[in-house]
């Protein structure tokens, strides 16, 4: 089995499509709700790859004895233990034998408010599910992740996700602007709201450059 689902081009096309429809929303490096679920619908219908959007705790070695947690780090003493739920989680891609985050070439704008002494790199991440690690305690390697998935929270966060129109306008958008799996990607999309605003979302410059 290779070691990604995808070449690093087609993630890069993937993350870029989602970062610049979201970009002008908010912080895109708090958008991973966004991520998984746009990543998730271009997988199932233009690579044909039944893929779901999976919320929960999530946590990566960014370099040796650096450690980032999605969710709430719940040991006072600074690891073992991490908490989630709708205030502190994280939400990726999965697949049947793979853990995909279209978010990850942003993971240092996630991250800046609280690791200020690290400056983690733009990389793709795509795992192989049997590659994770067993538990926290042995995430020493740069790469190495360990995930703790929640099915009940996830099927909370998509419903809400789902149930506002701003997010489904959101998705469609970015499902409409990668166009098709074989197209060639087009730079920019010009969009119009109710309200006659007319705006131009342009590809940002955000690439992932190596892997996980």
């Amino acid at each position: 089995m290779s070691n990604f689902l995808l070449p690093m081009s087609e993630f890069n096309r993937i993350h870029q499509v989602i970062h610049g429809t979201i970009k002008d929303e908010g912080n895109p490096g708090k958008g991973c709700t966004l991520f998984a679920c746009i990543g998730a619908l271009i997988l199932s219908k233009h690579y044909k790859i039944p893929a779901r959007a999976v919320a929960g705790g999530f946590a990566m070695c960014v370099e040796p004895e650096k450690n980032m947690f999605f969710g709430r780090d719940g040991d006072s003493d600074g690891g073992g233990v991490v908490e989630f739920d709708e205030d502190g989680f994280h939400m990726w891609v999965q697949t049947e034998n793979y853990i995909i985050d279209f978010m990850s070439p942003l993971y240092h704008e996630a991250f800046q408010d609280v690791q200020r002494d690290v400056v983690i790199p733009r990389r793709m991440f795509q795992k192989r599910i049997k590659d994770e690690a067993e538990n926290l305690d042995v995430l020493n390697r740069a790469g190495d992740f360990y995930t703790m998935p929640d099915p009940d929270l996830s099927e909370r966060l998509i419903d809400s996700i789902l149930e506002r129109p701003l997010n489904t306008d959101i998705i469609h958008i970015a499902e409409t602007w990668f166009g098709t799996r074989r197209g060639k990607q087009k730079p920019s999309l010009t969009i119009g709201s109710n309200d006659g605003i007319v705006r131009e979302l342009t590809l940002p410059n955000t690439l992932a450059r190596g892997a996980w």
